[in-house]
């Protein structure tokens, strides 16, 4: 008999269609008008390459799956797919209904009308992620997992060509017209996280043929919102699905989420909860708050906290606008790394690694949130950010700050002092330790920050400001000495971000080219292993390893911040889109409020 994998809670979403208006209708219009930090220049999910956009598509999209907003960890609930996946023992096979009556909006492609959608539709998405000639964005997140799509891939690149839509292959078959079995190359319990990402969204080959190039300006999708105007780069329309199915806000959530959320003002909701959402971008942080102010925007991000806060305060003369701020933490991590091939700082004797940790101790987190994120950041003590399987309950970093431990450690392992104040390796000569860094001016505030913290316990530093491609090519080949580095999480599991300390991830996401046999075994085994208290005590394992050699120190990480009017309601802390605009809504009966 088939198991079902860890957390996957059975759901069942009505599929009677709704009765709406006609696209951009306009009487008693529910609209929310957005501010974005980019507006994205396609919406082909194989073709995306920033969050922004990705946020947007799952409005436009179906996902087999979606993640339940709320739960923590993260849980996955049925979208387009009927029932949760069926999954072999070994955790490498699963079977996935596609609910009937679901429908692609009508295009030329089938013949003017609507068209069901199928397993098909999702066995091409995931093709489509593999072809050689789309490079997609997101091809690391599958490849070597789906049995036989690498060798299909392969055979296309090494021909030049397009990768084969037709051909055969062994993990990916649809069934029928409703049932796709994916079957993978080894074990993997947390694989349908990845079919909650619009990467992997239904998409209709019909139209990405009939569309060509001009498919990512002119998408067509079965999720909530139709693209009704889109300027690339500038601005984007969207306008509700007529034939959108019945969906509600419990629908989104498992079954411990529902019995959280009697007070959540979305209960009882049909989703989504607007009818137009405008979109667009104001390079300019001040001109977007004045237009938010105005009541000419409705919600905007907060890039520059010192516009609308002090001391980690919404603006008074902005609350009487009509403005709220939304903190939320974010499912992210910053890091800063330290490469083991450096001749300064790398290596595994025991020097190498005081020198390390000591650096590490010599940064002070309180004085980070202060200088660089006006009081609006989380310090993490550990790689795996809270909310996240993985993440170790009450863990605390051995190497937090301790300017006085850092000094005596240094001292007790040979690091003197010279004349000038600063410290010099235990063989006499001179100690400078190399900061990479890039050429912005957030850029050299940083590297500013990490002298005088190193100056505290006697170190120099030389900094070398490069640009945002060739840092990213150095720290991908790990030829620096330190550097910091964010990570967003592609999955929502503690194994994504630790990859970044495996051994076989090096020259790509292992920046500090760390080797452990002991934390390799421990990530290894975690890949394959039904979250328990078994695998948290491997989560805890590499984690102690990390902090014992010191390749790597969690910084303070930014929380997100949002303005917004009154009248719009959430969530916005969602632990895979901070927009979530199938669940945003606006309360018609707030007043807006004049701006003075």
């Amino acid at each position: 008999m088939a198991i079902r994998a860890w957390q996957i809670f059975a759901l069942g979403v009505a599929t009677s269609s709704t009765v709406a208006a006609a696209f951009g209708a306009q009487a008693a219009e529910r609209v929310l008008r957005i501010g974005m930090p980019i507006v994205a220049e396609t919406f082909d999910p194989a073709r995306s390459d920033n969050m922004q956009a990705n946020m947007l598509m799952a409005g436009i999209y179906d996902t087999l799956y979606v993640l339940d907003p709320v739960a923590r960890p993260a849980v996955i609930v049925p979208l387009a797919a009927s029932a949760l996946p069926e999954v072999s023992p070994d955790f490498r096979e699963f079977t996935i209904r596609v609910r009937p009556g679901i429908r692609f909006t009508p295009h030329a492609a089938f013949g003017g009308k609507a068209r069901e959608l199928t397993a098909a539709d999702f066995a091409y998405a995931l093709r489509r992620v593999f072809d050689p000639k789309i490079r997609s964005q997101g091809l690391f997140l599958l490849e070597g997992k789906i049995e036989g799509l690498d060798a299909l891939a392969k055979r296309a690149a090494d021909a030049g060509t397009a990768i084969d839509y037709d051909a055969p292959v062994s993990g990916l078959v649809a069934v029928d017209r409703q049932t796709l079995r994916i079957r993978l190359n080894k074990p993997d319990p947390i694989f349908p996280f990845l079919l909650t990402s619009t990467l992997t969204a239904g998409v209709a080959r019909e139209v990405v043929e009939a569309e060509g190039d001009a498919y990512g300006q002119r998408p067509v999708g079965t999720g909530a919102f139709v693209v009704s105007a889109f300027t690339p780069g500038q601005r984007v329309t969207f306008v509700r699905n007529p034939s959108y199915r019945t969906l509600h806000w419990e629908d989104l959530l498992a079954p411990q989420s529902r019995r959280a959320q009697d007070a959540q003002p979305l209960r009882g909701k049909a989703l989504p909860g607007l009818d137009r959402v405008e979109f667009s971008s104001t390079p300019e942080s001040s001109a977007e708050l004045l237009a938010l102010r105005r009541d000419q925007l409705d919600l905007i991000y907060l890039a520059a906290p010192e516009l609308a806060t002090r001391d980690g305060k919404l603006l008074p003369d902005l609350a009487r606008d009509g403005v709220r701020l939304v903190r939320e933490e974010q499912p992210t991590a910053l890091l800063s790394f330290f490469s083991m091939r450096d001749p300064v700082l790398g290596g595994n004797s025991r020097e190498k690694i005081a020198l390390r940790r000591a650096i590490q101790m010599a940064i002070d987190d309180k004085e980070w949130i202060r200088v660089f994120d006006a009081g609006f950041s989380t310090v993490r003590q550990q790689v795996v950010p809270p909310g996240v399987e993985g993440h170790i309950t009450g863990y605390v970093n051995p190497n937090n700050f301790d300017a006085v431990a850092a000094n005596a450690l240094l001292e007790r392992f040979g690091f003197r002092k010279a004349a000038d104040g600063y410290r010099r390796n235990p063989d006499g000569t001179a100690l400078a330790v190399s900061v990479l860094t890039g050429t912005s001016s957030d850029a050299r505030k940083s590297a500013e920050f990490t002298k005088r913290m190193l100056d505290r316990i006697g170190i120099r530093i030389t900094v070398e400001s490069v640009t945002p491609a060739e840092r990213l090519k150095r720290m991908t080949h790990c030829r620096f000495g330190m550097a910091s580095m964010d990570w967003g999480l592609d999955i929502p599991d503690g194994t994504n971000p630790m990859s970044m300390f495996y051994s076989k991830s090096i020259g790509s996401v292992n920046m500090s080219c760390y080797e452990d046999a002991v934390f390799d075994a421990a990530f290894e085994k975690a890949l394959v292993m039904a979250p328990g208290p078994e695998r948290s005590e491997l989560f805890r394992t590499m984690q102690s390893r990390l902090d014992a050699y010191a390749p790597t120190r969690p910084r303070p990480i930014s929380d997100t911040l949002l303005l917004k009017r009154d009248r719009v309601v959430g969530p916005f802390g969602t632990i895979n889109d901070w927009l979530q605009i199938v669940t945003l809504s606006v309360d018609a009966s707030a007043q807006p409020v004049k701006s003075r």
